[in-house]
């Protein structure tokens, strides 16, 4: 490669390669925990980036990202209003095409 070539990886795919992830288009928060975690390769999930350029803000986005959702998860149920295509939108991260209307149920 020549001096200055920029490399990327395309996060999206490697989120959902099927070598590395059972039913890799599946919502599935278990995947994370420690007992499947443990034998992952590293590398296989880097939401924010990894090494000397990882993302400053990682710990405090994933521990507003917990307290956020335990918030919400223990007083609601959230369903998509019906009808409502959503399709991922690959920006500089991956984000819905549309705002998610939602409709909250206690």
């Amino acid at each position: 490669m020549p001096s200055g070539t920029v490399i990327a990886i395309c996060i999206y795919t490697l989120h959902r390669h099927p070598a590395f992830w059972e039913q890799p288009d599946l919502f599935d928060p278990e995947r994370f925990t420690h007992e499947r975690s443990v034998n992952r390769k590293r590398y296989t999930y880097i939401p924010f980036s990894t090494g000397p350029p990882q993302c400053l803000g990682a710990p405090f986005a994933q521990l507003e990202a917990n307290l956020i959702m335990a918030r919400i998860a223990q007083r609601f149920e959230l369903h998509l209003l019906s009808g409502t295509d959503v399709q991922p939108q690959a920006l500089f991260v991956l984000r819905p095409n549309r705002d998610l209307l939602m409709t909250l149920h206690p």
